[in-house]
């Protein structure tokens, strides 16, 4: 029997299920590198740390399973709005507005919940572990653990919640569209944003290196840097090269608006914008010869016009100028007869 999970919840399990993996991948490298000497702090970090993570996990479900209210206004319109097959096109246009804005907003807000979701766990960590008598170095592995797990499981949820609302945002603009209407303007990030993303999963990977042999030696600390600052150098080059290539896109549409002929050629290597490109520059083609032959199409049916009506002035009002004369001299005709008559 399949069981009809709420749609926000059914876009949390995946996430829970990767934060209690983060969770554990951290809780796993604080006990093995931090000392912990003290029994009474390692005691208390292997016992309560697993409890904060489950009861995070489970107030996330109360939460985005509509309940209580944890779940504020946002999330029982979606699952009220929106299935697993997208959202219900028989909603009015205000109703499909509402629900795509808070599609976005539960994208935008992602981020910061669980980012204050593991601050949370973290901080409770740390003082159990303050508690405790745990040392300043214990403390420390702990921060640096909980900084890591909670990176690598805020930039899952991120990108995974945009991958699964990709097509349903894609749905509810395709709406509007077709019924001709607009659109609030909603202050979306940009793909720039998501460039420091790249350069931050090989930084937290060095560090994690870093923490598993130490104390690290000094050259290795100066080379790891070395590297990190090559690959932030790299990451940088790259984004601008395929930023480049989305702005000559951008470009080409609005010389295409202006309906003039524009062609569109890239400075890209790779294949998928070659070929986009040469697709493009054929829909533009055929754009703008269809344009051209409606507008030859449109003074050939003037002239067709023009000619009709000389056409017209021509045949039928010569006809009409006939009928009338013809009439005229019938009523003198008649004159003429009824005054013999009267002679």
């Amino acid at each position: 029997m399949k069981i009809n999970l709420p749609y926000t919840l059914r876009l949390l399990m995946p996430i829970i299920g990767w934060g209690l993996l983060c969770g554990a991948f951290s809780y796993v490298l604080i006990l093995t590198i931090a000392p912990l000497s003290q029994e009474s702090a390692r005691q208390a970090f292997i016992f309560t740390s697993p409890i904060y993570f489950f009861v995070l996990a489970f107030l996330s479900l109360l939460r985005y399973g509509g309940t209580g209210f944890l779940s504020g206004e946002d999330i029982p319109l979606i699952n009220k709005n929106v299935t697993e097959k997208g959202i219900n096109h028989n909603l009015s246009i205000e109703e499909i507005k509402r629900t795509f804005n808070s599609l976005i907003f539960l994208c935008k807000t992602t981020l910061v919940n669980v980012i204050a979701s593991s601050l949370s766990v973290m901080v409770l960590a740390v003082s159990t572990a303050w508690i405790t008598q745990a040392s300043w170095i214990d403390i420390l592995v702990i921060i640096l653990g909980g900084i890591i797990a909670m990176f690598f499981f805020s930039s899952f949820a991120t990108f995974f919640c945009q991958m699964m609302m990709f097509n349903i945002l894609k749905d509810c603009r395709r709406i509007f569209i077709e019924r001709e209407e607009e659109v609030d303007i909603i202050e979306l990030s940009g793909i720039g944003s998501k460039f420091y993303f790249l350069f931050l999963f090989p930084f937290f990977t060095v560090l994690i290196v870093l923490l598993c042999i130490f104390p690290a030696k000094f050259n290795v600390i100066v080379l790891s840097s070395a590297g990190l600052l090559m690959t932030f150098i790299i990451n940088r080059v790259l984004f601008i090269y395929i930023s480049n290539s989305f702005k000559e896109i951008e470009s080409f549409t609005k010389e295409l608006i202006k309906g003039e002929r524009a062609v569109f050629a890239t400075g890209s290597l790779d294949k998928e914008f070659v070929n986009l490109a040469d697709s493009m520059s054929k829909a533009s083609e055929n754009i703008y010869y269809s344009k051209k032959e409606s507008e030859e199409s449109k003074k050939e049916m003037e002239k067709r016009v023009k000619e009709l009506e000389k056409f017209f002035d021509l045949t039928v009002n010569r006809e009409i100028k006939m009928v009338e004369l013809k009439k005229e001299i019938k009523n003198l005709k008649d004159e003429k007869d009824i005054q013999e008559d009267d002679a």
